[in-house]
C-alpha cells in the first residue's frame, strides 16, 4: 500500500471495528500483475461501514473532491481505479468487479465551435444501492445509475438514467439500456440454479 499524499480528510460513518475497511486484499478475486494500491487522499473520502478493497486499487481523491464509499457488501476490484476531482458517491452493496475506472474529469477543456461555449471538466457521478459492475466498464462525469443497475462489461457509462427507473442492464460504448432484469442475491436459488445449468461456480 502507497499513499502518495494524506493531506486530505478521512471520515468513517460507522462504528469502527477490526477489519471493517480491508484495503489490498488478494484472496481469490482475480489476481492481477499489480499487486500495490496507490492512494492519493487531498480531499474528503467517507466510508459509510464495511468495505474490501481489492490489490491494485488506483484512488484518487482531488483538494476539491468528494468521494463516498458504502458498506453492506460493498467491494471494489482488483486493479480498479477511482478518479475523484468533483464527487463520486458509491452506494450500499455495489459490486464493482476487477478492472474498472471511475473517472468524474475529462482533466482537458474543449471548446465547441459553434458557440464558443468552454464545458467544466468535471460533473458528479452517483452509482446507488446495488449495483452490479462488469469488469472493464469505464463511468464517466455526469454518470447517474439507479438502484439494482447491471453493467455489462466492457461498457462506457457516461450519461444520467435517473428517470429510467431501477432493475435495467446497461451495455455498450456509450452504454444504453438493454433489457430490464435484477440479479439473484439469494444464495439458495443461486446453488439450485447451478444445478439446474451444470454451472461449476469455482472462485476466481
Amino acid at each position: 500500500m502507497s499513499f502518495r499524499s494524506l493531506k486530505g480528510k478521512i471520515i468513517i460513518d460507522s462504528a469502527i471495528y477490526p477489519g471493517m475497511i480491508r484495503i489490498g486484499r488478494n484472496d481469490w478475486y482475480v489476481t492481477t500483475n499489480t499487486p500495490q494500491s496507490t492512494w492519493i487522499l487531498n480531499g474528503t473520502l467517507k466510508f459509510k461501514g464495511r468495505i474490501n478493497i481489492y490489490h491494485g486499487s488506483y484512488i484518487v481523491v482531488s483538494n476539491n473532491g468528494y468521494l463516498e464509499i458504502g458498506t453492506n457488501g460493498t467491494f471494489i476490484g482488483s486493479n480498479s481505479k477511482i478518479l475523484c476531482f468533483d464527487k463520486i458517491i458509491i452506494g450500499n452493496n455495489v459490486e464493482i468487479t476487477w478492472e474498472c475506472q471511475i473517472i468524474d474529469s475529462s482533466f482537458h477543456y474543449v471548446e465547441q465551435m459553434d458557440n464558443y461555449m468552454i464545458p467544466s471538466l468535471t460533473k458528479p457521478i452517483v452509482i446507488s444501492n446495488n449495483c452490479w459492475i462488469g469488469n472493464r466498464t469505464t463511468i464517466s462525469k455526469g454518470t447517474y445509475l439507479p438502484s439494482y443497475s447491471i453493467v455489462a462489461s466492457n461498457s462506457l457509462v457516461n450519461k444520467d438514467f435517473k428517470n429510467i427507473g431501477e432493475c435495467y442492464m446497461y451495455a455498450g460504448i456509450p452504454a444504453t439500456p438493454k433489457i430490464k432484469c435484477r440479479r439473484i442475491y439469494d444464495k439458495k436459488k443461486e446453488n439450485e440454479l447451478d444445478l439446474k445449468y451444470n454451472y461449476d461456480r469455482t472462485h476466481l
